[in-house]
């Protein structure tokens, strides 16, 4: 497939992955609903929409659409990835070594992600984020959050067209076929009331008026598109002025869209700010008045019982990103504290170390056991009994769809037709009955029990392929390889 490079502006915008010309009633053997599975139900799809229709009794199903029986096959929403940098996924067994002498940590991590962000092309962007929401895309995933702050070219300077690298993500989305809010990047300073670094070029918006009128610009491109959406992104309290909070809050506001932030997830971010502020990051963004339901605070693994509070009382979302935290060593999220305080809690890929929503997931409860050293720590009532299930799962889909402000996350009237189905075959869950089957999902499967995936009724992997894998994974490792001799070998 051709690169595309999308001028801003262009009503092309859309999926190019074909729509067929009947969206099917789907019949699977198990539909996930109000928290567990159930019989007999069937789906039916709006065409027109790409919306669901109804979720009814499958019994003497015909209709006006063709049934589609998924024999031997779980249905549940999309699951839905509330933070992502998908050029990361070069990094990859990058920066899996240390020298004997020197400590390995986030920001030594960093250092390396920062030579990746500056070697690539437009058109290395452009690969790199499609092979990347393909393998989001087999694993389930089917609506991604992308957190965007390449906006330069690698000398800092902005291209003629400012949207060059926001229109390479957003195509490779569409040609991909995910569900993208693409989160336009606020990147200031290089630490609170420091200059950017130089190899922070790519990143900046240096100017904040100019920055809300760009992401005006870009939510007004992109108002066609049923895939594309916007939203606004300070990266974090050391990387722009507090005082650009409350004006990027109110434009989030002005316009309904996610206000997300990287918030306390490193020790040393934490102590910049109180020496800076007097405060902590969620404690500085609560006095700016933008911890409600719009914000997501990204990671937040370094939070205080005051700032739990401050989260679960204004109704924002605490995205985890635990495959990424693990990785970096940045620390645990404190679930547990956070869940029964009232928080609401999404997951995301982050750094792309791993693609399975199924691992996010369960790293939520398992960290929480080696921290509590005990287990089900994160369950609620079903019946008589706390399980982890239903709790693990809407982190996945309702939690994230509140992230993402999208209409999606359940198989319910009106929801967004983003489907996942589950091969209730699969060696991983033989044994499985439908009343535990949620259970072996959540934290036991591994992301090739997922077969099929549509994303606005639209069929996007079936039989575990998708059209254009084979393809966008050459083009991918090609820029991988070009790179690895470009930098003198593997970081």
């Amino acid at each position: 497939m051709r690169r595309r490079s999308v001028p801003l502006g262009n009503t092309g915008f859309g999926c190019r992955c074909g729509t067929p010309e009947r969206v099917p009633i789907l019949i699977p053997d198990l539909v996930w609903r109000d928290g567990a599975f159930r019989t007999d139900l069937a789906v039916d799809i709006d065409p027109d929409s790409g919306r669901i229709r109804a979720v009814q009794d499958a019994s003497g199903r015909t209709g006006r659409s063709p049934v589609h029986r998924l024999a031997g096959r779980a249905l549940l929403p999309g699951f839905i990835n509330a933070h992502s940098h998908s050029f990361q996924r070069l990094l990859r067994g990058r920066a899996q070594w240390r020298p004997a002498s020197q400590r390995a940590d986030f920001w030594s991590w960093r250092a390396v992600m920062y030579q990746v962000a500056n070697a690539l092309s437009p058109d290395d962007l452009y690969d790199v984020a499609r092979f990347c929401f393909i393998e989001m895309l087999l694993a389930g995933w089917t609506s991604v959050g992308e957190f965007h702050y390449l906006h330069n070219d690698p000398s800092g300077h902005a291209y003629e067209s400012p949207f060059e690298l926001a229109a390479r993500v957003i195509a490779a989305a569409e040609d991909a076929g995910i569900r993208i809010r693409l989160l336009n990047v606020a990147y200031s300073t290089g630490g609170i009331g420091a200059p950017l670094a130089p190899e922070q070029r790519r990143f900046a918006t240096p100017d904040l008026e100019v920055y809300l009128r760009s992401t005006m610009e870009l939510l007004e491109a992109m108002a066609p598109s049923r895939l594309v959406s916007i939203g606004v992104a300070p990266h974090s309290i050391r990387a722009v002025p507090r005082t650009w909070l409350r004006p990027i809050h109110a434009q989030a506001f002005g316009f309904d869209m996610p206000f997300h932030v990287h918030a306390n997830e490193q020790p040393d971010e934490v102590a910049a700010c109180l020496a800076a502020y007097g405060r902590r990051p969620i404690e500085v963004m609560t006095e700016e008045g933008v911890v409600d339901g719009l914000l997501t605070a990204v990671h937040a693994t370094h939070v205080t019982h005051n700032e739990i509070a401050l989260l679960a009382s204004n109704g924002p979302t605490v995205c985890a990103c635990p495959t990424t935290e693990r990785d970096l060593g940045d620390g645990f999220l404190p679930g547990a504290e956070m869940m029964h305080a009232g928080a609401r809690i999404a997951i995301g890929t982050d750094g792309q170390c791993l693609i399975d929503p199924f691992a996010e997931m369960r790293l939520l409860e398992y960290h929480e056991r080696l921290r509590k050293l005990t287990r089900v720590v994160l369950a609620r009532p079903v019946g008589e009994r706390l399980e982890n299930a239903p709790v693990l799962l809407d982190a996945a889909t309702i939690s994230g769809a509140a992230s993402l402000r999208l209409e999606a996350g359940a198989i319910e009237p009106g929801a967004c037709a983003d489907l996942v189905a589950i091969d209730l075959e699969h060696h991983a869950l033989l044994g499985a009955q439908p009343e535990n089957v949620a259970a072996a999902l959540a934290l036991n499967a591994p992301p090739d029990v997922v077969c099929d995936v549509w994303v606005g009724g639209v069929q996007r992997v079936s039989d575990r392929q998708h059209v254009h894998a084979r393809e966008a994974g050459a083009a991918f490792a090609r820029v991988a390889r070009r790179l690895h001799l470009q930098q003198g070998g593997w970081s």
